[in-house]
């Protein structure tokens, strides 16, 4: 299956949402990844894979994200800021590679568990 990656930078009031997040979307739009990197430094990793494999009420789950995520985005143009009251949102598309080296950078070695 052919995978695209996406840096979303999210510049906000100060809260506990993230402030950039990096999402692996296949053809359809289906999210299977995403690491989500707070203010703080923090970071959390999601797959799929995470949540199917906790409780059989799960196992349907396709995407991290609610519908498509093209259809979500369209409309932000790649590395232009939205606007939208205090919030300012980019997104850009970037290379495999980057969203692996993050991925593995901060996801627990041997296990299933989220940061």
């Amino acid at each position: 299956m052919s995978f695209s990656y996406y840096r979303c930078d999210w510049i906000h009031p100060e809260s506990e949402e993230p402030v950039i997040v990096y999402y692996e979307v296949d053809i359809t739009g289906d999210v299977p990844r995403l690491i989500d990197v707070f203010a703080d430094g923090r970071r959390q990793c999601m797959s799929v894979v995470d949540f199917t494999t906790v409780g059989r009420e799960m196992l349907g789950i396709t995407s991290l994200v609610e519908g498509s995520f093209y259809d979500g985005v369209a409309g932000l143009m790649d590395g232009i800021f939205f606007e939208e009251g205090q919030d300012r949102i980019s997104m850009t598309q970037i290379a495999a590679d980057r969203f692996e080296t993050e991925w593995q950078a901060y996801r627990l070695p041997g296990s299933g568990r989220l940061h």
